[in-house]
């Protein structure tokens, strides 16, 4: 079945598919302006896409928009494994779920989205479960198994699978770090010294971010900023202008494929009127 006929039937099932560069160093980059995001199931949109680009991977969004989260099991680097994480957090054995076997010779593993959602992770920073682990839910994607793709979903544990398994507890992102003041903040028109200092982690964070977790970082840290924004806690705009500041300066691990501006700022504002839509709670609220 070619890439375009598997997009259809993918678009069958209710998921929503964009195509994604197949080849050198922009593999899997989306290939339409907003990837994910403008991610369609109408059949006639997807046949002009992959009539354009025959052998375009299959990006799916994750989260809500399939009803149901990816764990990516990287095994990319020996120095951050992902079945050794796995190991060490007491996962000998892997559920019984839809799996795909990545082109690096990872894993994807699809379970059921949880009753309270899940955002990205990256590796074991910020609210990630360990090196090697990247988590993939709201407002991320992954590639799906395609003819020539190098993804393939697994011979037992597929499509024709009849559930999705339950996130299984141990390997839920983290709750977000939190002091107890940071608990019992309250809503200011100002900067307080607990937004100033949320505001210079997150923007250290970002920036500092190593090769693999820039895009999860940045999407993490601008969502929590925007919750403390949506909940009057930090002044908007001058969050968000700060975020872009920091973001503007990750460094392009690699230089075949450099971080472009617009890209970044998209991400930034996209994470951060997310969190917007999601305020924390906080007294007096």
């Amino acid at each position: 079945m070619t890439p375009g006929n598997t997009a259809l039937a993918y678009a069958a099932r209710g998921w929503r598919v964009f195509p994604c560069q197949w080849r050198g160093a922009r593999r899997k980059r989306p290939l339409i302006e907003h990837g994910p995001h403008d991610a369609s199931a109408e059949p006639a949109i997807i046949a002009a896409w992959w009539q354009r680009w025959p052998a375009a991977l299959i990006g799916v969004p994750t989260g809500s928009a399939i009803g149901a989260v990816v764990l990516d099991i990287d095994v990319k680097r020996d120095d951050a494994n992902g079945y050794d994480t796995l190991d060490n957090l007491g996962v000998a054995i892997l559920p019984d779920t839809p799996i795909a076997h990545t082109a690096s010779g990872g894993l994807h593993l699809y379970f059921e989205m949880p009753a309270n959602g899940l955002r990205n992770t990256g590796g074991g920073r910020g609210r990630g479960i360990g090196t090697g682990l990247d988590w993939r839910g709201d407002g991320g994607y992954v590639i799906a198994p395609s003819s020539g793709s190098g993804y393939e979903w697994d011979p037992h544990w597929n499509l024709d699978t009849a559930w999705l398994a339950p996130v299984p507890a141990v390997l839920l992102p983290r709750a977000a770090e939190q002091s107890v003041a940071a608990a019992l903040i309250k809503p200011t028109t100002g900067l307080s010294p607990y937004a100033e200092a949320a505001l210079d982690s997150a923007c250290r964070r970002i920036v500092d971010a190593p090769a693999g977790e820039q895009e999860a970082t940045i999407n993490g840290e601008c969502f929590a900023i925007g919750t403390l924004a949506g909940a009057n806690v930090i002044p908007a705009a001058f969050a968000r202008r700060t975020l872009a500041w920091a973001a503007a300066r990750v460094p392009s691990y690699d230089s075949r494929r450099p971080w472009r501006p617009t890209e970044l700022e998209r991400k930034v504002e996209r994470a951060f009127a997310d969190g917007l839509r999601h305020p924390r709670e906080v007294l007096g609220a």
